[in-house]
């Protein structure tokens, strides 16, 4: 299946009835991929880069629109999977929008309509964590493109969904919407990580239920960190992981923080 037309016509063909991926192009790291990842990128950042010139009310707009439009996807890709394969099933251990990434759709609300505290944590959230899920699944979805060609439901709604996420760091950093030199006490730092130790909730009690799952990653049992997994405990694992929520979360606005302090300090 390497013809356009043979893609597109099987767009929305789950992948039960799908070729193996080495039997399709846009599959991951073919040149299709490359291709379309790269064209999709270049758009992202001039775009990003456009919006944020203009208006805040502008910006608001726009990041409802999408936020609107990636939170009607993602229902319609979880009754898509559910309806379309061999069989009707509803995969719990994988299906909700309990990722690292799927918290997006539950920071841009405060990032869009809320004041204050509650906007720094939304907005926080997708300039930090959001922003570095949002380029590891753009650049390497291995997740989706191992079953799918990028041509397909599954493999826009990854590229467009992750593609959003990026988009909206942009504009957010570029414009001034948020900074990470607004870090000015301690509590600042933990506040971004607020979104992501909400969500750790839900994602947990489905993790530690009889669901066989690995929701926010805090059992480290996917891709290259379940050798880690498997040789720890999970609380241990439930542990860690929760430290580097906080971590990477704070990470970017630290250098500020510590600037703000030296500043402060030098006017006492």
């Amino acid at each position: 299946m390497h013809s356009l037309s043979d893609l597109l016509k099987n767009f929305f063909t789950h992948k039960d009835f799908l070729p193996p991926a080495n039997e399709m192009a846009g599959t991951m790291f073919t040149p299709l991929h490359f291709i379309f990842a790269g064209i999709l990128l270049t758009a992202v950042i001039v775009f990003g880069l456009l919006l944020a010139k203009k208006s805040e009310k502008t910006i608001r707009i726009t990041f409802a629109i999408i936020w609107a439009t990636m939170t009607v996807l993602e229902i319609v890709k979880i009754f898509w999977e559910t309806y379309s394969g061999a069989s009707v099933n509803f995969e719990w251990g994988g299906m909700l929008p309990l990722y690292p990434c799927s918290i997006f759709m539950y920071a841009m609300p405060l990032a869009i309509w809320g004041k204050g505290i509650v906007r720094y944590m939304g907005c926080g959230y997708v300039c930090t964590f959001g922003l570095l899920g949002g380029a590891i699944n753009f650049a390497y979805p291995a997740n989706i493109l191992s079953n799918y060609s990028c041509i397909s439901f599954a493999g826009f709604h990854t590229f467009f969904y992750h593609g959003a996420l990026l988009f909206c760091a942009i504009v957010m950093l570029k414009s001034g919407y948020h900074s990470y030199k607004k870090a000015m006490r301690a509590w600042h730092l933990l506040l971004p990580a607020v979104p992501a130790l909400v969500m750790s909730i839900p994602a947990n009690i489905v993790n530690f239920s009889k669901v066989d799952s690995d929701y926010m990653f805090f059992k480290l049992e996917s891709f290259f960190v379940a050798p880690i997994g498997n040789a720890l405990p999970d609380g241990l694992t439930v542990v860690i992981v929760y430290g580097l929520y906080l971590i990477f979360h704070a990470l970017p606005y630290l250098p500020f923080y510590f600037k703000n302090k030296k500043v402060e300090k030098i006017s006492i």
